[in-house]
This record gives structure tokens, sequence and C-alpha cells, in this order.
């Protein structure tokens, strides 16, 4: 499977891993990663239509506020909202909970993960977890798995800001996000986040998903070369 993502700058999130070189073959080392913070504009502006009163001694002294009272707004600031988002992203990803997945085995397609559970639109789902690695790390052990016709190629591509990553899932692991099948037309989206200032693969449910749908999303690959060798890219 090979998924290509882009990401801004500013995205953020946890954890921490040390990354491989392009000159080293290290064992997989398990990869324990929506933009979520914006800038506040928040000034409203409340239009009061006072009538003009005359100037005496009992009134005089009087503030527009005794005639309105200022109105406190009980509603979170976009920032607050977005700090919390960013909290609770960390804490799922940083416990590892793949509870609300199931492993299914669906004809002429192999192996997927179906939804345990009801998901909302904009929810985390699962992290897509694996080895992080430099691009140039990741061309040789591609040309290394691609000797071997039974092992499955689990490498997702993507830019983070000027750099080109590599997320590895080759290996056999018990993390289920590494085998979420693709459609164009998936129900979730991956987004890059940044945990302890290294880069992560989270999937989003981009609609509402019902318990026991199965869970896709679109590996973005278009390339000539991989929808001859991989025609289900075009669906």
């Amino acid at each position: 499977m090979v998924s290509n993502i882009t990401s801004n700058d500013n995205e953020k999130v946890i954890k921490d891993m040390p990354l491989v070189s392009d000159t080293t073959f290290n064992s997989k080392a398990d990869f324990n990663q929506s933009p979520l913070s914006s800038k506040l504009n928040n000034s409203h502006k409340i239009s009061l239509n006072v009538k003009h009163i005359n100037d005496t001694s009992d009134n005089k002294q009087q503030k527009v506020t005794a005639f309105f009272p200022i109105r406190r707004s009980a509603r979170k600031t976009k920032n607050i909202v977005n700090e919390e988002k960013q909290i609770a992203l960390e804490e799922a990803i940083a416990s590892q909970n793949e509870d609300g997945l199931k492993i299914t085995v669906f004809p002429n397609k192999g192996r997927g993960i179906i939804a345990a559970k009801d998901f909302a639109r904009g929810d985390y789902v699962v992290e897509y977890s694996g080895e992080l690695i430099y691009i140039q790390e990741a061309r040789k052990r591609e040309a290394i798995y691609s000797q071997d016709i039974s092992t499955g190629c689990y490498m997702y591509y993507f830019k983070y800001g000027s750099t080109h990553y590599c997320i590895d899932a080759t290996p056999e692991s018990s993390r289920l996000g590494r085998l979420v099948n693709h459609s164009r037309f998936g129900n979730l989206i991956p987004k890059v986040v940044e945990v302890a200032g290294l880069p992560r693969i989270v999937l989003i449910a981009k609609t509402d998903i019902k318990r026991d749908e199965e869970l896709t999303y679109d590996y973005g690959d278009r390339s000539k070369e991989s929808l001859i060798n991989h025609p289900w890219l075009a669906y």
C-alpha cells in the first residue's frame, strides 16, 4: 500500500521517536500521529439604540450599562475549543486504544477493518502507525520488499513542511491502521499531526460511520506505474 499526503506546517500534536537515517535499516519501532489551531478573531460588536436625554442632575452620572446590562457570552472561544480537541487527540493517540475497530476478511480483497461502534464525523478513528523514516531509506526498503511477492507493502509517503517522509508499516504488528483498505470514496480522511516535533498520520471520520461499516480512505496514488501494478487504486 502506497499513500501520499501533504500537510501544512501549522498542524500540531504528541510522542517522540528517533528517525531512521537513509543509511540505516533498523527493525520496526512502533510509532506510538487535523490541524487543530486557528487564530481567534472574536470581536463582537453590540449596536445600542440609545435615545438622547436631558443632562439633569438625576441622570448625568448614569451610564448606558445602567439601562442595558452587559451580557457575557458563556460560549467557549474558538481557541479553547481547539485546545480541547488537541488534548483529546493526543490522549487518543497515546492510548493506542483500537476497541472501536474489528478485522474482517473480504472476498477478493483480503483483510480489512470495520467499525465496531458508531463514529461521528470528525472523530479520531485510528493512527496509521509504523516506523517513521526519511524517503531515501523508504526507497531502499521498497526495493527490498518488491523482491518478495509474499511481503505486502505498507509504505505511506507524505510531505510535512519541506521534508518528505514515509511511515513504514510493512512488518506485521497488532496495530490496525495499516489494514484499512483503499476507496476513492472512503469514509475516513488522513491528517498529518505533529507530536513532540515529529509528524504522525491519523485517520479521521469523514462522515458519520455506522457500526459494521467498512472503514476506507483514499490512498491518493494515481501514478501510471501504480495503477498498472495496483489497478484497484482507480476505484
